[in-house]
């Protein structure tokens, strides 16, 4: 919610700061998350959905960049911030401090993935990135698993070093390829059987990547390895168009998506509270300097970037003189990868696996490495918007605005062929509504910030004028209630982006106080008003909505000089519209439907006419098969909330009974 309302926030530096002071709070004494358990249930399942989504033609058009990437560079910066931080802390084995250096040298594909969501990377980067933020653990763990080994046992084997890499990614990608032609057998015979269901086809789902890592780990192969592989097969088989497959593909991706939100949200809290928690006792210990400590966290940091970035610069200089290119031309590819490659939970996760040992300052290399990792994720954070083009969206609404015209036009035309025209006048109303917020998105910023804040006004005296109107016992809470929800329902409508984040703020605290104190005085729900006929209702309605018109009216010829006047022109026009409409009873309707629906025909008529009059426009060129594509999909998510929700409320059905 801290995100929506003030979005120049990244939502990551939202949740390692919340993060942070629920360890002050004292999260960091209940959290006791052992490293594996980590990167099984929270780890694996993050990287086997980032796995089905990625794009593996891409990805292996840049596999040589990835590759370098992946091998050569992890064990490079492995070896050179071990021998920095062996010269920094005089007395630390030399493998341990090589173990600190495969723990930071890895790219975090989750950290990557939160950054490349406010950016605009060109697609190969995000192909390289992708590439190796999913593959390059691996190998990190791998070079962590060496640097162990010669710290326990003193000895080290290159030859021996190479062997087990390799060993350790074939192993993990037949693991991943094995499980997955398992679950297909399954499926295979629950369909010979006629035994399928949407349920147990997620849970073989869920299982995989759960199930891959804990495999691998067991037989001492990859597991990040494995996780990987079986997302990229599971993503990459053969596509069924039957209803079932296109029925558990809608549940999946949703539950996908908020599994994600949550892992992710879990990822970025326990990078908080572990910095908290790892830090805090060594900057309070009276056997380390302070300022030694953060000297010696923002070398390694510096360090760090520096690495990648001269391994980058040596690797394209090679990479353009065998091609006869100019090396100019890569200079911003350099930056990008540099400053994107930020370290996440992944390299703190792998450092406390280090052992406890004498000769190994352990509080140390953990502080140092989790320190490193949070300022290195804020570094991404702060020096990518230099670098990098921010997202932007193009908005053209134009086509999107003429199609729901056509429909308003032929719904008119049904509605002059029956008696009953209530239902398709409230159809009517709604692509109305529609049709405005399309155009106010198609106006300039400027306009579109002075038409919401203006409709914030009018949100603010509504609600005023409802509130005296009960006060004063000239409405009843039936009438109350109706009326509170259609101011609910413009305030919906006004659009964050072109507002202020501390007036819509303000406007959501209102809402919430509003609701609160509504339902705790507003108890008589039950009482005498409740028997208040639909009509008194209508007649309430309309004597406050022409009283509240007044005041709107005056307010907004107040701010003629102050606003362009065409657009105070507009909304004064529209709300005189709305008024003559509600003189002859029309607008009571659309209010009511707000909160109890009832055109359930007359709105199936409308998506049929909107899904027709996409295809005759996709059809005559107006639109790409990728926007008519996105504009179905819109009126699929439409016509199912449609069919699916109950609009009843309890209210409703309460005076429903007592009316009869």
């Amino acid at each position: 919610m801290i995100n929506k309302v003030f979005p120049k926030l990244a939502l990551p530096l939202v949740q390692v700061v919340l993060g942070i002071l629920l360890g002050f709070m004292g999260a960091s004494k209940l959290v006791d998350v052992s490293p594996e358990l980590f990167l099984g249930l929270i780890i694996a399942p993050l990287l086997f959905r980032e796995s089905e989504e990625a794009d593996v033609k891409h990805i292996f058009k840049h596999i040589s960049t990835i590759l370098f990437l992946i091998l050569p560079l992890v064990f490079l910066t492995s070896l050179g911030l071990g021998y920095l931080t062996h010269f920094l802390i005089v007395g630390i084995p030399l493998a341990a401090c090589f173990a600190l250096g495969a723990s930071l040298a890895p790219t975090d594909a989750i950290a990557v993935g939160a950054l490349s969501k406010n950016f605009k990377f060109p697609k190969r980067i995000t192909s390289i990135l992708q590439g190796e933020g999913l593959l390059n653990d691996a190998s990190g763990i791998i070079a962590f698993q060496i640097a162990i080994l010669a710290l326990t046992t003193g000895e080290f084997s290159l030859p021996m070093a190479t062997i087990d890499l390799v060993k350790s990614v074939i192993g993990g990608a037949l693991i991943g390829m094995v499980l997955v032609w398992i679950k297909n057998q399954i499926l295979n015979l629950l369909e010979y059987v006629d035994a399928r269901d949407i349920i147990g086809y997620l849970l073989l789902e869920f299982i995989i990547p759960l199930a891959a890592f804990l495999i691998a780990e067991v037989a001492e192969v990859s597991g990040i390895i494995a996780v990987v592989v079986a997302g990229v097969l599971q993503a990459n088989g053969l596509k069924k168009t039957t209803l079932f497959d296109a029925q558990v593909t809608k549940v999946k991706n949703t539950l996908w998506e908020m599994i994600v939100f949550i892992l992710n949200s879990v990822v970025f809290l326990f990078l908080g509270i572990e910095l908290h928690q790892l830090a805090m006792p060594l900057i309070r210990s009276p056997f380390y300097s302070n300022p030694r400590l953060i000297a010696m966290v923002l070398v390694l940091v510096v360090a760090l970037f520096t690495l990648r970035f001269i391994f980058l610069v040596i690797y394209y200089w090679f990479r353009t003189f065998n091609k006869k290119q100019k090396f100019s031309l890569y200079w911003n590819d350099i930056f990008l990868l540099t400053f994107a490659g930020s370290k996440g939970t992944v390299s703190i996760a792998t450092i406390l696996l280090i052992p406890r040992i004498d000769s190994a300052p352990y509080s140390l290399l953990i502080f140092l490495a989790a320190s490193v990792t949070g300022i290195s994720f804020l570094v991404g954070l702060t020096v990518l918007p230099l670098i990098a083009d921010k997202k932007t969206v193009k908005i053209d609404n134009l086509a999107k605005i003429s199609i729901l015209n056509d429909v308003v036009a032929q719904l008119r035309t049904d509605m002059e062929k029956v008696k009953n025209k209530e239902g398709y006048a409230i159809a009517i109303d709604n692509y109305q509504d529609r049709i405005q917020k399309l155009i106010i998105e198609q106006e300039s910023a400027s306009t579109s910030v002075d038409f919401n804040e203006l409709q914030l006004l009018i949100v603010r005296l509504e609600a005023e004028g409802l509130e005296n109107a009960y006060r004063n016992g000239e409405i009843s809470f039936p009438t109350y209630r109706i009326y509170q929800r259609y101011i609910r329902s413009i305030g919906k409508s006004i659009v964050h982006d072109f507002v202020s984040s501390l007036q819509f703020f303000s406007l959501i605290i209102f809402r919430g106080l509003h609701s609160f104190f509504s339902q705790i005085l507003h108890i008589e729900l039950f009482g005498r008003k409740s028997r208040e006929q639909r009509e008194v209702t209508r007649e309430e309605i309309t004597t406050l909505y022409f009283k509240n018109t007044e005041i709107i009216l005056q307010a907004l010829e107040n701010l003629e000089s102050v606003y362009d006047t065409q657009l105070i022109d507009f909304l004064q026009t529209e709300r005189l519209r709305a008024a003559e409409l509600v003189a002859h009873g029309g607008y009571i309707t659309r209010v009511m439907h707000r909160s109890e629906p009832n055109n359930m025909r007359q709105m199936m008529r409308a998506y049929y006419l909107e899904r027709k009059i996409i295809f005759e426009y996709e059809a005559a060129g107006q639109l790409t098969a990728r926007e008519a594509r996105l504009l179905r999909q819109n009126v699929n998510v439409l016509e199912d909330y449609s069919m699916e929700s109950n609009h009843h409320t309890l209210l409703f059905n309460f005076l429903e009974k007592r009316k009869k």
